[in-house]
């Protein structure tokens, strides 16, 4: 997705963490940040841990939205094309859904799919757009 679009919003609500340190949307900042806090299994991502480099299982994080919702890569030791989505949402108590699509599919859907709840936007009416960043 960063190749085809580079840094930028889509839909005015979702940014694809982007690797490359001079960036907002840092996919490398991002995923240190976290994994800086992420000292327990009773941490801010529980029942999660993000993915300590070198090691399989963990979450990687690759994208966000201005509604609080974090979208990551479930790493597994199958290949990175096969590794489900799963996304949170910060003010919920069951806030984790877990996908098996790819995050270019899983962002499809949010943005032309009124039926894929909690985190489509395709029901509003700014329709689709990408603005650069």
């Amino acid at each position: 997705m960063c190749q085809a679009f580079g840094v930028g919003e889509f839909s005015q609500v979702v940014s694809v963490l982007c690797s490359g340190e001079t960036r907002v949307a840092d996919l490398l900042r991002t995923w240190r940040l976290e994994l800086s806090h992420d000292d327990s299994s009773d941490g801010p991502w529980a029942p999660y841990r993000i993915h300590q480099p070198g090691t399989t299982g963990g979450l990687i994080p690759w994208g966000i939205s201005r509604t609080a919702e974090h979208f990551y890569w479930q790493v597994t030791d199958g290949p990175v094309d096969a590794w489900p989505v799963l996304a949170m949402q910060v003010d919920y108590e069951d806030g984790w859904h877990r996908y098996e699509m790819t995050a270019t599919e899983f962002l499809y859907r949010i943005l032309t799919d009124p039926e894929f709840q909690p985190y489509s936007v395709a029901q509003f009416p700014a329709g689709l757009s990408f603005e650069p960043g």
